[in-house]
């Protein structure tokens, strides 16, 4: 079943992601691998001042309400809050990778502010829907959502935490439930960091139930199995084990599909395979050739460029392109062309351009933001198919040293490198370059054709209709 769970897990949620209807929700776990304390933990001086041990009792949230009724309101319990998750832990790899997958919407029930910091790292704009209320404003255009539906550390009088809070959640802050609703009908939800004793989920699993009681949809949990070092004694980690075991399995009445983990270390490593894989749904064009005084290979190239887009579009595939002179505007048509054969209406998602800015003549281009958006490209990209790739100089047709650092760039971040070397310039280059080398032709690091499909393409005696076909051939099989 862990196997069978696994296959599953890193089949679906990447097409999920790739297709736009993949969800993530992080639970405490993520929290915890950061360096802030367990509910448990948290609780603890609390608990010793009412005369009781937080690691005997189950039902945490009955704990911080205990405190509110002795102290008369709940000052003390955010104040512990306040100290123990104000500071700012160093984000964790796994929150690092979340930020760069294509999820536009996170769920969580933690206070802290870990993802949003994730996502400012990379400059990428995130809105934070810490109440209720918030659910009201206009999202800001092209930025993920977080919904933090149990509060926010930057909002301590409006959080979740007691037992009257869970019990009037309804009340208070039920606008969130349509739309997790919403979410667990029609999208496919990683929920990672999850625990069975941390209350919060309990409560998230409970409104699952509560919403579909016969047949819920079906989505992903990551859990780790309590571990011997986690315990003092041999009796408690059986106990756990057994209590753990049973909930995995009772995850199944939620829709949940455990997929169990080892160690948390494993958990970044799971995530950049789910990274990988999407990647290898987006194709990268890079060439470029002369306009003006190109000769015959300006109109076999653009030819070319455009019968590979029009492959990409035609396979489902997405379209990754810096819009290099000629082979980009030629790829992107030939996108286009098989797009608007049904329609076009997903090509804002399946369509990835990142137009290097052009100088005015005379002037230089600027070299380290070009640089800077071909690492953008390679990281969108889990091919790049390199067509042509020359330049005049003088008056002479040279390899475009642009295109070689594409390839360079490329090859430095895992990109499977497909060169068709009969178009000439950099391409071909390249393609006599792989020839022979050391690089992976098969397995889960393989990095480029083998030596006979690099011939072929090399072969300048090779028709364009043989070279889409070959170029098909090889995607089919490294997906």
């Amino acid at each position: 079943m862990v196997k069978a769970a696994l296959s599953r897990f890193l089949k679906e949620y990447p097409a999920a992601l790739a297709d736009g209807v993949g969800v993530m929700f992080v639970g405490a776990g993520m929290s915890m691998a950061a360096g802030y304390p367990s509910w448990a933990t948290l609780l603890r001086e609390i608990g010793e001042e009412l005369g009781v041990s937080s690691r005997d009792i189950q039902d945490l949230a009955a704990l911080a309400q205990w405190s509110i009724q002795e102290s008369g309101s709940a000052t003390r319990v955010r104040n512990v809050i306040k100290e123990q998750i104000g500071a700012d832990h160093d984000v964790p790899p796994t929150l690092e990778v979340i930020a760069r997958l294509p999820v536009q919407h996170i769920w969580t029930t933690n206070y802290d502010r870990l993802v949003e910091r994730a996502f400012a790292a990379i400059d990428r704009p995130l809105d934070p829907v810490s109440g209720a209320k918030d659910l009201s404003l206009k999202p800001t255009p092209g930025a993920a959502r977080l919904y933090k539906m149990h509060g926010s550390i930057d909002r301590l009088d409006d959080i979740v935490i007691s037992t009257d809070d869970y019990e009037l959640f309804r009340t208070r802050r039920g606008a969130y439930l349509p739309l997790l609703q919403a979410h667990l009908t029609s999208m496919s939800i990683l929920f990672v960091g999850l625990s069975f004793t941390d209350p919060n989920i309990r409560h998230v699993l409970s409104l699952i139930r509560e919403s579909f009681t016969d047949a819920p949809p079906e989505h992903f949990a990551i859990v780790r199995p309590p571990h011997q070092e986690d315990f003092g004694s041999e009796g408690e980690f059986k106990a756990r084990l057994a209590q753990h075991n049973l909930w995995a399995k009772d995850l199944r009445r939620y829709g949940l599909i455990a997929v169990e983990i080892e160690s948390y270390d494993e958990v970044p490593d799971l995530l950049r395979e789910i990274e990988r894989r999407v990647a290898t749904r987006r194709i990268w064009i890079s060439g470029s050739w002369p306009v003006e005084g190109g000769g015959t290979g300006a109109a076999s190239n653009y030819a070319l460029a455009e019968d590979i887009g029009r492959l990409i579009g035609r396979s489902g595939r997405d379209l990754v392109s810096g819009a290099g002179m000629l082979v980009g505007s030629a790829a992107i048509a030939g996108f286009l062309d098989a797009l608007r054969d049904r329609g076009g209406w997903d090509l804002n998602r399946r369509l990835i351009t990142r137009p290097f800015p052009q100088p005015l003549a005379g002037a230089a281009p600027d070299g380290s933001k070009w640089t800077m958006l071909r690492r953008e490209l390679a990281r969108q990209a889990g091919t790049v198919i390199f067509v042509g790739g020359a330049k005049h100089d003088g008056g002479d047709l040279v390899v475009a040293g642009g295109v070689m650092e594409e390839f360079e760039i490329a090859r430095e971040a895992g990109v499977f490198l497909l060169p068709v070397g009969a178009t000439g310039g950099a391409a071909a280059e390249i393609a006599q370059r792989l020839i022979g080398s050391d690089l992976a032709i098969d397995g889960p690091a393989l990095a480029r054709p083998s030596d006979d499909e690099l011939r072929l393409l090399l072969d300048s005696g090779t028709d364009q209709k043989t070279i889409v076909e070959a170029i098909a051939a090889i995607l089919n099989r490294i997906g």
